[in-house]
């Protein structure tokens, strides 16, 4: 997988295409891509749970959903 930025090009942004890829699917500046074709993607997010947690408002009431579900019996095997 290659990783590409987006550069901006008087009024277009544009993708560059690494030397390397181009080589690997022989095209040049100028290729005509058809049926076998270059797919762009956004890149997905990467969280962290530490990242995730820093968001939360520790401070904010719970509902009474989640009080009903913190406060329910064990089901199954859950450590308490």
């Amino acid at each position: 997988m290659s990783i590409t930025n987006l550069c901006r090009l008087g009024g277009s942004v544009m993708r560059s295409v690494p030397r390397r890829l181009l080589d690997q699917l022989n095209l040049h500046a100028g290729s005509q891509v058809d049926h076998g074709r270059l797919i762009v993607e956004p890149a997905k997010l990467l969280y962290s749970l530490e990242g995730l947690l820093a968001q939360c408002d520790t401070t904010a009431d719970m509902s009474a959903g989640e009080r009903e579900w913190l406060n329910a019996d064990p089901i199954g095997r859950e450590l308490l």
